[in-house]
C-alpha cells in the first residue's frame, strides 16, 4: 500500500498516538514538546511545528513504537 503523507498528517497521527512516559526523557520528544510527570503522564506537543520532516518521521515512530514495549 503507498500512502502520500504531508507534515500535518505526520503531526496528526503524532499526537493521535501520544507518547508512552517511558520516552519522556527521549531528546526528540524533549525537542518536541513539554512532558508532566504526574499519574497521566502527560506530554504537550507544543514545539512539533519547529520540527524537521525527518524528525517529524522519527518522532512518529518513537510514538508508535513506545506503546509496543
Amino acid at each position: 500500500m503507498k500512502l502520500e503523507i504531508d507534515r500535518q498528517d505526520f503531526i496528526a497521527l503524532i499526537k493521535g498516538y501520544g507518547i508512552h512516559y517511558s520516552e519522556f526523557d527521549n531528546p526528540l520528544v524533549k525537542k518536541a514538546g513539554h512532558s508532566y510527570r504526574d499519574q497521566y503522564g502527560i506530554h504537550d506537543w507544543d514545539s512539533l511545528e519547529t520540527l524537521s520532516d525527518d524528525e517529524l518521521y522519527n518522532l512518529y515512530l518513537i510514538s508508535k513504537n513506545s506503546w509496543q514495549k
